[in-house]
């Protein structure tokens, strides 16, 4: 990138109508030595030889000029510092992530496909993913490595851990990875079908937890208001489905949320849930600082050094050969 530094020189270039002027004007005197007939004979009698020198002062100037207004290049490097989140999302894999009333397969296909795109739009933040049914497992710790993150995401399924649904232990297995966290806010999204069932820490101890550290908790409840189909496996007969209601404990997902500055939501479709993540994706914005630094390499010594040579040039012309002529 080119720059000039001191710009305000080139103001300069309006004295040089004025050099032009006293030139032109200035009478020469006439100095003739035996060489002048041989030189006249040479260069001929046009009066466009006494202009020589001018030219050559008038470009001699025009460079020093330029050099004043110091010429540079150079690039402008950004640097860019995050001030980022680290996110932990706790998925439920338990059994009843099966029902079928979101798409496009199930609960869990559901989860997995919208948490993939919130991960894809979070590419400032550290994320850590926890898996949870019976016991709570820690899929993925925070990694700013979402290539990683989410190659693990896409392994979840049901049937990874004992059947139950430990919501405590999911939670205090996020709340675990986020402790000795540096970053300037930590967040939970805890999502689930039911209510805490299993494991020994209780859900609300776990939100506690997570206040004192200053986690903040987002709780989501997933699936229907309305009877749901649940597939089973018959022996012999292949799957079979069979109706049944959600019971997810909105008592107290809201509680953990409320407890810890976060917000419950339930989501009974898969659009529903689509648009919880792009609102906590709008709430939990990372911030990016953009600091500019620009590096110039100083050019002006060129144009002095061409000046000087066009002086030279001009003085040789002047005192050696014009005014033998003129």
């Amino acid at each position: 990138m080119n720059h000039l530094a001191s710009k305000y020189f080139l103001f300069l270039y309006l004295i040089l109508p004025l050099v032009i002027y006293f030139f032109l004007k200035r009478k020469k005197a006439s100095v003739n030595f035996p060489t002048v007939r041989y030189i006249k004979q040479s260069l001929g009698d046009s009066k466009i030889v006494r202009y020589i020198p001018l030219s050559l002062r008038v470009i001699a100037l025009s460079l020093i000029i330029f050099a004043l207004a110091r010429p540079q290049h150079g690039r402008t490097y950004e640097r860019v510092t995050t001030k980022g989140i680290d996110i932990v999302l706790v998925i439920d894999v338990s059994g009843s992530m099966a029902a079928i009333d979101l798409q496009p397969k199930n609960r869990l296909q559901a989860a997995i496909n919208v948490a993939d795109e919130f991960i894809r739009d979070r590419g400032n933040d550290r994320i850590g993913l926890v898996a949870f049914a019976k016991y709570a497992y820690i899929q993925c710790p925070l990694t700013a490595n979402h290539a990683i993150l989410l190659g693990q995401l896409h392994r979840l399924h049901m049937g990874m851990i004992e059947d139950g649904t430990a919501i405590g232990l999911g939670l205090s297995s996020a709340v675990n990875s986020l402790k000795n966290s540096k970053a300037k806010s930590k967040v939970v999204i805890l999502l689930t079908d039911g209510r805490n069932n299993a494991g020994e820490i209780d859900p609300l101890t776990a939100g506690e937890i997570a206040s004192a550290l200053g986690i903040k908790v987002y709780t989501i409840g997933v699936g229907s208001r309305s009877e749901v189909l649940f597939p089973y496996k018959v022996p012999g007969l292949g799957t079979r489905y069979i109706k049944m209601k959600s019971d997810v404990d909105e008592k107290t997902l809201t509680k953990i949320a409320d407890e810890t500055g976060g917000i419950y939501f339930r989501a009974d479709n898969t659009e529903a849930l689509k648009n919880i993540y792009k609102k906590i994706d709008n709430m939990e914005k990372t911030k990016i600082i953009v600091k500019k630094r620009s590096v110039y390499k100083e050019l002006y010594a060129k144009y002095l050094i061409l000046a000087l040579i066009f002086l030279l040039l001009e003085f040789f012309v002047s005192k050696l050969i014009i005014n033998r002529i003129v």
